[in-house]
């Protein structure tokens, strides 16, 4: 148990750093190339090698192991935890279940979308 907590925390680390680093990297070229704008280039580039890599080590690591703790649940998890909804959106799509997969994408979108907005809303009084 305790191992398992040490595999994921290791690569949630490694995941979240990562992140940090390849915001600021993109964030720096973006400007130095003279656009950008507000559109979120380094997340959407972390979303998408997340998702690309989340798919290939489940290709090559056992579920369960040290290795899909460490960078499946762990790395991946805190690089972006988008890549783990793409693959429970894929599962259920691979699995047959696309009315399920339409409505678990849409519902996410929808209610978080959602509720970061109520959440970045809501006042509170002090």
């Amino acid at each position: 148990m305790w191992s398992n907590l040490l595999w994921v925390g290791l690569g949630g680390f490694a995941g979240s750093v990562l992140r940090y680093g390849v915001g600021i990297g993109i964030a720096t070229l973006v400007a130095m190339r003279g656009g950008g704008g507000r559109f979120p280039w380094a997340t959407l580039a972390v979303n998408v090698v997340g998702s690309f890599l989340i798919g290939m080590l489940l290709r090559y690591v056992e579920q369960g192991s040290a290795q899909h703790l460490l960078g499946v649940v762990g790395f991946c998890g805190g690089f972006t935890t988008f890549s783990t909804f793409s693959l429970e959106s894929v599962r259920l799509i691979r699995d047959g279940h696309h009315t399920l997969a339409l409505a678990y994408i849409g519902m996410s979108l929808v209610l978080c979308i959602g509720a970061t907005f109520l959440g970045m809303t809501i006042k509170t009084t002090r």
